[in-house]
């Protein structure tokens, strides 16, 4: 899914159009789309943060079901540094940009980790820090979603050396064979969990960031576990909670049926050993 009002996203859309052979496709919203596969790729005018529903309009618009959206976006950050990012959505707490308040989107663990194994590979001799995000911001749909992106500013939205990067990723993407986690602690970029997908066989579905935990949290993190579809396990960045909330977190998620493991616990993912 691109949007018109996004630079980023229409430079990751021309670099798919141009990489595979895709085929004209019926009308989207009066918007061109097309088809390679079993994927289509369609446009909108609006800033793709304020569009709920996109899965509901383009099953009625196509008749078939939407297993899997995959938004394609700039990113913005206050510390400008050039990064492609992947992450799921949804608002732990208010919904300033877009969705609605306290409602997480369905995820996609085994795409979005390979999503971001992906980046890795195909970004090596490019300046870009490659990363997961904890879970935010719009829009609301009810199929598994994440978003890809690069930034930070407009310098990087308009290099095409990155837009091509990402769409070999898309191009080539297979869900990863690997346990289904969710992800709570850390920073916005939640780099122990980035750490852990880009080198232990596991995949990380909604990652709650230590600032979506403050308060109540229970809400939030029964709608990660329902929404992360097949979450067996939880992994707690515990350095950057409370040793209370670790606690608390970890006999919520047991109740729950996850197991709450370490990095100790998880193998080695074989496609690291070899890169």
């Amino acid at each position: 899914m691109a949007s018109e009002a996004d630079e980023a996203s229409r430079n990751q859309r021309d670099a798919l159009l141009a990489l595979a052979p895709w085929q004209s496709d019926a009308t989207f919203g009066g918007q061109a789309s097309w088809r390679w596969r079993d994927t289509r790729l369609v446009t909108i005018p609006e800033h793709h943060l304020y569009r709920d529903h996109l899965d509901r309009d383009l099953e009625d618009a196509f008749g078939q079901p939407v297993d899997l959206v995959v938004y394609l976006s700039k990113h913005v950050s206050e510390s400008r540094r050039p990064s492609l990012a992947v992450h799921p959505i949804g608002n732990p707490r208010g919904a300033e940009f877009g969705g609605q308040p306290e409602t997480l989107v369905p995820s996609a663990p085994r795409w979005m980790t390979a999503a971001l194994r992906g980046l890795r590979r195909e970004a090596r001799g490019l300046a870009y820090n490659v990363t997961f995000e904890a879970t935010h911001h719009g829009p609301h749909l009810t199929a598994p979603t994440f978003y890809i992106e690069q930034g930070s500013t407009e310098t990087e939205w308009a290099d095409l050396a990155a837009s091509r990067a990402i769409a070999r990723v898309l191009l080539a993407l297979e869900p990863v064979d690997a346990p289904i986690a969710i992800g709570l602690g850390g920073g916005h970029y939640v780099p122990r969990h980035t750490d852990l997908a880009l080198e232990r066989r596991i995949a990380f579905g909604h990652l709650l960031a230590a600032y979506a935990l403050e308060g109540p949290s229970e809400k939030a993190i029964d709608q990660a576990v329902e929404r992360t579809e097949g979450a067996t396990l939880a992994y707690l960045h515990r350095k950057s909670l409370s040793k209370p909330g670790v606690r608390a977190f970890e006999v919520h998620l047991e109740s729950l049926g996850l197991r709450v493991i370490r990095e100790a616990d998880l193998p080695m993912d074989p496609e690291h050993e070899t890169s």
